[in-house]
């Protein structure tokens, strides 16, 4: 399937952690740390957006930064680790310089030549993203970076995805959202939006009613797709 098929795209958005960014390099920032890395990160990734999803239900907002340090030390007492805190700071580092993924900037080099109106649409603070991306090097794809503290609770929430309009004026379904995570493409679908899933790992989808409008392993096969729209 490819974007002709919607007649071409108002503007793209594209989730950050996982989608843009590899968080599974957390497993290497900790590997000097803790006996069992994998585990460890696992566990800090899934505890950091349990967090996300409980406070948002709860209406109790703590921006991601705060939800990722807490995350952290519920992970810390799990396993009985004992950082210093130099260590626990280079952990926290981290997440200001994820690696982008390999094919990320020149994909995004494409979309951004095709003429591709792109912004970011993140649970991360600005505080957060701004180094990230400018670490990476692709800051300067996007016009705009959309944050969960101007709306104060995270995705799959209707509110997150309600900031696009504020950027990006065209009806939902004309604008595509590119997603690697489950949750995230059934809140983008459920907002109305046309949704990429990037499956790079060849997982299942996950059971939550809505499937991806379009399949692509990597965004280079994405900024290829809309490539050929554009001939």
């Amino acid at each position: 399937m490819n974007a002709s098929s919607f007649g071409g795209f108002a503007g793209i958005v594209f989730d950050a952690y996982g989608t843009l960014f590899d968080v599974t390099a957390i497993e290497e920032a900790c590997a000097p740390h803790v006996s069992d890395p994998s585990a460890f990160a696992g566990t800090w990734r899934a505890k950091q957006l349990e967090y996300s999803f409980l406070r948002t239900l709860m209406d109790r907002y703590a921006d991601f930064g705060q939800i990722t340090s807490d995350a952290l030390d519920y992970t810390t007492t799990l396993y009985g680790a004992d950082f210093s805190p130099l260590q626990r700071a280079t952990l926290m580092q981290a997440w200001l310089t994820l690696p982008a993924f390999p094919e990320a900037p020149l994909a995004l080099d494409k979309l951004q030549a095709g003429g591709h109106r792109m912004v970011v649409l993140s649970n991360g603070t600005r505080q957060m993203l701004e180094p990230l991306l400018t670490h990476s090097g692709i800051r300067s794809a996007f016009i705009d970076l959309l944050t969960s503290e101007r709306v104060q609770c995270f995705k799959p929430d209707p509110s997150m995805y309600a900031l696009v309009a504020t950027r990006i004026y065209a009806r939902m379904n004309e604008i595509l959202f590119v997603t690697a995570n489950g949750f995230d493409l059934a809140g983008a679908k459920a907002a109305g939006f046309t949704v990429c899933r990037v499956d790079r790992y060849g997982l299942p989808c996950d059971l939550l009613d809505y499937e991806a409008d379009i399949v692509v392993h990597d965004l280079l096969e994405l900024a290829g797709l809309l490539s050929d729209d554009m001939k």
